[in-house]
């Protein structure tokens, strides 16, 4: 079984590189087939890729492993996380970017006499004590932390609304939605992807359809992108998809559709007219794009979902209560068993326990599943909530190695060089992340180097902190990340800021 390993010799005293990873089967990121080359490191950037001579100050032997772009996670809510943690669940399976801001949810802008925006705790990591203001402000928070991947941020409509309208239920007033265009402005122009809605969760789904556009529009202005967990992803899926198009055209900029699925029993098999849809948009003119995870179950705040019912108690799955640890891991059919109530009083009890618990939902098909992470606008999200606590979705720790472990080397879904385009020039391209995300001379040296014979997630619904197998290196920047299943002390992410290198 091939294993990463250092090649032999002598460490030069002035090397030509700062790093040399011989012999591996480079997978660029373009989707091109994999070639066997050399790729030379320095100076954080990407020297050379072919046969190279020369010498460099550690040299590593890749032969019959897999050398490909560091993944990207186009849909996190790592925003807490990335300040207050190693970040591990994401580093060990090969992210080397993380896109926090995601649903509309985020830790900014924010109004410091109010509470924080609901919910923010539970999903988005632990916050340290915050002293930013602005959305600006807390990106200048994140490009001062000792970060260990990159990260990039959207704007969340969700903060922008609480922080001018608090939880209240109407459309804003002419200066209230001036001081929310405001705030999106200052994002965009700290250097923000773009703005991102969560129209299922409060405040978020307060909005109406005028309003995001109002506010799109800014984004646009500043060359952003459209983000969005829309409206409704079962039932009215579909008008759902009118919506978001309506919001992208009218304010004149691309739309990413996040974590697209059918969710719930009636809705399974949906996505064939859904993406059918999107297709026709995109024949038409709109440059949309979604995201998935390989999943069948979706997480969330349990008190959200409940309302919505698209899931029965025996398909619900308590992840995380604070402060009342035997519930988790039970699903909302065996705590009413348990507890000798109905389910519908089993989710009580936990609401009252903790208002914010998170749950697990299994609520889709997999042949849905199967056939949105085909398609070729497909990119890879993990949509984790990194909990400190409980039972998280096993996406937080498996999503990529699960992806070119189950569905490329086990189901055969698609090519391993696909897959990988899909976790990296793909999003590097759409979200504007220049110099990133492929293999290429110039480049940023964020690399993985994996086994495309043994990549697998090993995290599960029972145990969900397990790192997967088959990575064997992650280089941040130039810098070794980890290496052989553990985390070095490397800190060499950076805030990534739209079209800059």
């Amino acid at each position: 079984m091939p294993v990463l390993s250092d090649a032999e010799g002598t460490v030069p005293s002035e090397a030509e590189f700062d790093l040399l990873i011989r012999g591996g089967d480079v997978i660029d990121g373009t989707g091109a087939p994999a070639f066997r080359a050399d790729v030379a490191v320095r100076d954080g950037r990407i020297a050379a890729v072919g046969s190279i001579e020369g010498t460099a100050a550690r040299v590593l032997d890749a032969a019959d492993l897999a050398v490909s772009p560091g993944f990207i996670d186009v849909h996190a809510h790592d925003d807490g996380a990335v300040l207050s943690t190693p970040m591990d669940f994401k580093l060990m399976q090969g992210v080397t970017t993380d896109i926090v801001g995601n649903c509309g949810a985020g830790l900014a802008p924010r109004d410091r006499s109010r509470p924080p925006l609901p919910g923010t705790e539970h999903i988005l990591g632990e916050v340290p004590e915050a002293g930013w203001h602005t959305f600006g402000e807390y990106m200048q928070e994140v490009q001062n932390a000792s970060l260990v991947v990159h990260v990039g941020c959207f704007v969340p409509h969700g903060a922008v609304r609480y922080r001018t309208l608090g939880m209240d239920s109407r459309a804003p007033d002419k200066s209230e939605l001036s001081q929310m265009r405001e705030d999106v402005a200052e994002g965009m122009a700290a250097g923000a992807l773009g703005l991102s809605t969560g129209l299922i969760y409060p405040p978020g789904a307060f909005a109406q359809t005028d309003e995001i556009i109002a506010l799109a529009k800014v984004a646009a202005g500043y060359g952003g992108l459209y983000m969005t967990h829309m409206r409704d992803e079962g039932e009215r899926l579909l008008e759902a998809i009118g919506e978001a198009v309506r919001i992208a055209r009218e304010a004149g900029l691309p739309l990413e559709i996040s974590h697209h699925k059918g969710a719930g029993r009636d809705n399974w098999g949906k996505t064939v007219q859904s993406i059918a849809l999107i297709e026709k948009e995109r024949d038409g003119g709109l440059d949309v794009n979604f995201d998935a995870y390989p999943y069948t179950a979706a997480s969330t705040i349990l008190a959200v979902m409940a309302r919505r019912r698209e899931a029965e108690p025996k398909d619900v799955l308590i992840a995380s209560v604070r402060g009342k640890p035997g519930y988790e891991g039970k699903t909302l059919a065996q705590l009413a068993t348990t507890l000798g109530v109905t389910a519908d009083e089993a989710a009580q009890r936990v609401l009252e326990a903790d208002p914010g618990a998170v749950a697990v939902f299994f609520m889709m098909d997999e042949a849905d599943v199967r056939r949105v992470l085909a398609h070729p606008l497909c990119m890879i999200g993990s949509d984790g909530i990194p909990s400190s606590t409980g039972k998280p979705h096993p996406r937080l720790y498996g999503t990529f190695p699960r992806v070119l472990g189950t569905y490329v080397r086990d189901e055969k879904l698609f090519s391993l060089e696909e897959g990988v385009r899909k976790m990296t020039s793909l999003p590097a391209r759409r979200f504007g992340l220049t110099g990133r995300g492929e293999l290429r001379e110039g480049y940023a040296a964020d690399i993985v180097i994996f086994n495309p014979e043994t990549i697998a997630d090993r995290a599960t619904y029972e145990e969900p902190r397990q790192y997967p197998t088959g990575i064997e290196c992650v280089i941040v920047n130039g810098q070794i990340a980890a290496e052989r299943g553990k985390q070095t002390s490397a800190r060499a992410g950076r805030l990534l800021l739209r079209g800059h290198a």
